[in-house]
């Protein structure tokens, strides 16, 4: 009886710092997985960045991870057809108004494939086909970069060439699903 009651005492004393480090453990087994993966992608350090930046990566696994690239990708895109819509109708030429309007063109029309699509596409395990719409994507994201248009086209160029990384990253983290 006293050697139960010492084995109680003892397990309610040490619990807590149990508690305690387990914690540490799981976070470092996050940021394990968010770096094993990212490392196998051309940027890792952006890929690190975008999956760090949303709290459900903490608990991720390589499915979840995918998933999360995937919709931090859909936001990027369909934030950026807003913003070119935005300077879309700020622009005060026509060779301005014509950069813009062709880039919210590209973008517009990959919102229409990435939004409902690839997200439908990866939720029936259809891995290759989301990759394809993901490359589709970066395809028009390159073709909007190509306009070489001068103005405005240093702030479309930065944007496009982070979404451009993200969604290349996106597209490796999904290819190790197939």
């Amino acid at each position: 009886m006293v050697s139960q009651i010492h084995v109680l005492s003892l397990l309610t004393t040490l619990l807590p710092f149990l508690l305690l480090l387990s914690k540490p453990c799981k976070i470092l087994a996050t940021e394990n997985i968010i770096a094993k993966t990212c490392h196998l992608t051309q940027f890792p350090q952006d890929c690190v960045s975008n999956l760090e930046s949303d709290p459900r990566s903490s608990g991720a696994d390589l499915t979840g991870l995918s998933r999360i690239a995937l919709e931090l990708s859909t936001t990027k895109v369909n934030n950026t057809a807003t913003e070119l819509f935005n300077f879309l109708q700020n622009a005060t030429d026509y060779p301005t108004w014509s950069f813009f309007q062709t880039c919210f063109h590209y973008y517009n029309t990959s919102v229409y494939q990435i939004t409902p699509e690839s997200i439908v596409a990866f939720d029936e395990k259809k891995y290759d086909k989301t990759y394809q719409i993901l490359d589709a994507t970066n395809k028009a994201i390159v073709d909007c970069n190509n306009l070489g248009h001068t103005v405005g086209n240093l702030r479309v160029n930065d944007i496009n060439t982070k979404n451009y990384r993200f969604i290349n990253d996106t597209m490796t983290i999904l290819h190790q699903l197939f």
